[in-house]
């Protein structure tokens, strides 16, 4: 029994270890732009060892290779996994903005706000759909949290002025670009 019970917890590091390291690799191949492998590798692992990352990166390359349709359904499989997944709700966000579903990418950055309240970018998408909606009051607030977070990015700035411009706050708009110039 105790031979058992050894092999056990053997068998079971050893599996562990194996789908680590089959992650890992995944990670280095995906970083060196060989998507078709690092997809395969992880296509390869159980799904019972599938987590909330291992779809992220499957949909990050799928949307690589141009499916964005695939890399949907991958996020919601994270998102199966762990609906605070923040990352998930971007990435689709980002995937409905480039298709130009404002109302939907909106929905998503703000749930990514939700489970992250500290990721500027999340803010910084959700104001960019917000000025293509044209609520500059909405984008300029978000652009502010966003700044507030990241203070030096340029491209925060540049859509606050504009934004302050849409809303005829020329004062504000030319501090922002004082502000935008003095980072050059």
């Amino acid at each position: 029994m105790r031979i058992i019970l050894i092999l056990a917890v053997f068998l079971t590091s050893f599996v562990f270890a194996s789908v680590q390291d089959t992650k890992q690799e995944a990670i280095a191949l995906y970083a060196t732009g060989n998507y078709n492998e690092a997809f395969e590798k992880l296509s390869a692992l159980p799904s019972s060892e599938k987590d909330e990352n291992t779809f992220l990166l499957m949909a990050n390359i799928s949307q690589e290779k141009g499916k964005d349709n695939l890399a949907i359904q991958y996020l919601n499989k994270a998102l199966d996994k762990n609906y605070a997944f923040y990352k998930a709700y971007y990435n689709l966000g980002c995937i409905f903005a480039k298709k130009k579903s404002y109302l939907l990418a909106s929905n998503n950055f703000e749930f990514a706000i939700k489970y992250n309240k500290n990721f500027a970018p999340a803010y910084y998408n959700l104001a960019c759909c917000q000025i293509a909606l044209k609520n500059y009051e909405t984008a300029k607030k978000n652009l502010i949290k966003a700044l507030e977070l990241e203070p030096k990015n340029k491209d925060y700035l540049y859509n606050l002025i504009l934004c302050y411009k849409e809303l005829n706050q020329t004062k504000q708009a030319k501090k922002m670009l004082e502000m935008y110039n003095a980072l050059s």
